[in-house]
């Protein structure tokens, strides 16, 4: 069984509401390891959450993750156990934030609806289901608690979708969309790392449609395979293709905005 929770939030760092959830779960297990990958998601932004949480799998991919995204909270959304098959689990909001992670830990094998009442919080706080359902939950899981204890099955095909889906091949081209910038600027995009590799990277030359631009991209193993100032495509740490400037910002230079759609094929 996972012992570490990876702690992913919109929380930030100013209030007591991620140090809240530590003790939660510390307090429950003890064993546990809790490791925060990211509270500086801007508020709401579930496209973020979700690109940030499927990168923690793709590192991660036996962990527990948990996720809180949620805007909806302590609305009529489902709270979330999922299982997915390379051994992680994702807890969270059923509002999109989990989907993209469960794509790249090799689906879900099996999904709970999480049962406050089960937790030992029948009175949890409408507006901060972090503390009262999903920290409780990681901590139950990371010390062996089964999920049928805490939750009780759905089907997976009633979750709500992600805020983008893994690109598809579309004759010789990939189609994708940019699903996030990094702090670098940096655009990644939705084509996976064993997508990338299928058009020959690196060491190819990519043609590369982003948004109303259309691109000649070298690629590369790293950002400084190319001279300061220029571009390149490089599979990064997170497992996406991602269009970048070394030493500058991709983003700054097209102004392109995550969502934006992107097509890819290696140039003859």
């Amino acid at each position: 069984m996972p012992q570490t929770i990876c702690f992913i939030s919109d929380f930030g760092l100013d209030d007591a509401w991620v140090g809240i959830c530590h003790a939660i779960m510390h307090r429950q297990c003890p064993d546990a390891w809790i490791v925060d990958l990211a509270h500086q998601i801007e508020p709401f932004d579930i496209r973020k959450g979700a690109a940030v949480a499927a990168a923690g799998v793709y590192q991660l991919p036996d962990a527990i993750h948990l996720v809180v995204v949620d805007p909806g909270v302590g609305g009529d959304r489902r709270d979330l156990c999922l299982v997915a098959a390379s051994g992680a689990w994702l807890i969270g909001p059923d509002n999109g934030v989990l989907l993209p992670a469960a794509q790249r830990a090799r689906g879900i094998e099996r999904a709970y609806a999480l049962d406050p009442a089960r937790l030992h919080t029948e009175k949890a706080l409408a507006t901060f289901h972090a503390r009262d359902v999903f920290a409780p939950a990681a901590a139950a899981i990371a010390c062996g608690q089964d999920p049928r204890e805490i939750g009780s099955p759905v089907d997976p095909a009633t979750l709500v979708v992600g805020p983008f889906a893994v690109a598809l091949r579309d004759g010789d081209s990939l189609a994708a969309e940019v699903i996030e910038v990094d702090r670098f600027g940096s655009l990644r995009t939705s084509v996976t790392a064993e997508q990338a590799a299928t058009l020959g990277l690196p060491g190819v030359t990519l043609e590369m449609v982003v948004g109303h631009m259309k691109l000649s991209v070298p690629t590369g193993r790293t950002f400084s395979d190319v001279p300061k100032g220029e571009i390149v495509a490089v599979v990064d740490s997170s497992g996406w293709l991602t269009l970048a400037e070394n030493a500058g910002s991709a983003y700054e230079r097209f102004g392109v905005e995550p969502g934006a759609h992107v097509r890819v094929s290696a140039l003859p």
